[in-house]
């Protein structure tokens, strides 16, 4: 089976364990191989039984046990979402180097942990995946954007970035609630700042490939393909943005919503 075929298998396995497993199988491609990108699905795999739809919305905090199992199933598609996010930018990144491939196969294959680990605290506590419903918006969001570089932008450095926003503004009420499920976040919120880095890193040598200015682009594509969620509604979390690759005229932007017109894209 050839490179693009079997990340297309990928996305169409149901479940973190059978992508994982495929992962563990595919090799990436020399330097600049090339291939006609193939028709990408409307939706990756999932269970027959789950449910797709629009979630409600939760009235009470993570103080309470049913809202932070909620909670925690929404991480755990978000989790299982971003190897398939990972998987489908391998697939429109024909010519990359090899260091491109590996660096996101090794993503997709840590988000399957993540999702492993938190689909193993829902299922021991009585409310495994597909207990609630699963909605596709990172998904639709990833296909949305035009080329590469678009989805460097669209998922490692807005939507996995603004996770390390989420994280670091719940993990300390977590902490004195559930110490349990505070360690799972934890972990990933450490791992995803090494994700969102990988982004930074690539998304640079994307802009260098095609001659354009980083900050022009990330902040021209998150205005088209995020319009009006800028700034965000968590805190941003410089610390972690920092560590991985954001830069100050970026943060600069992002916190006050590109409303400067020295900022502006």
């Amino acid at each position: 089976m050839d490179y693009p075929d079997a990340l297309i298998q990928v996305i169409a396995a149901p479940d973190s364990q059978t992508k994982d497993a495929l992962l563990a199988t595919i090799t990436p491609p020399p330097d600049g191989a090339t291939w006609p990108l193939p028709t990408v699905p409307q939706r990756p795999g999932r269970p027959a039984s789950w449910r797709e739809g629009e979630p409600a919305r939760r009235r009470r905090g993570l103080g309470n046990p049913h809202a932070r199992l909620r909670f925690l199933h929404a991480i755990h598609h978000i989790e299982l979402s971003a190897i398939d996010l990972a998987v489908l930018l391998c697939l429109r990144a024909p010519g990359a180097p090899a260091a491109l491939h590996r660096d996101f196969l090794a993503v997709a294959r840590e988000e399957a942990v993540h999702a492993a680990l938190v689909e193993d605290l829902l299922t021991r506590r009585g409310f495994p995946p597909g207990s609630d419903v699963i909605h596709h918006r990172l998904w639709d969001t990833a296909l949305a954007a035009e080329d590469l570089g678009g989805q460097l932008v669209a998922v490692p450095r807005f939507l996995e970035a603004r996770g390390l926003d989420v994280s670091a503004d719940l993990l300390p009420r977590l902490a004195g609630i559930d110490p349990e499920a505070h360690g799972v976040i934890t972990r990933i919120y450490t791992d995803e700042i090494g994700h969102v880095g990988t982004g930074s890193r690539w998304h640079a040598w994307w802009c260098a490939r095609e001659g354009l200015d980083p900050f022009q682009h990330f902040t021209s594509t998150a205005t088209r393909l995020f319009p009006g969620q800028v700034p965000g509604p968590f805190p941003l979390d410089r610390p972690g943005r920092q560590a991985a690759g954001f830069a100050e005229d970026e943060l600069s932007w992002l916190a006050i919503g590109g409303k400067s017109a020295s900022l502006a894209p």
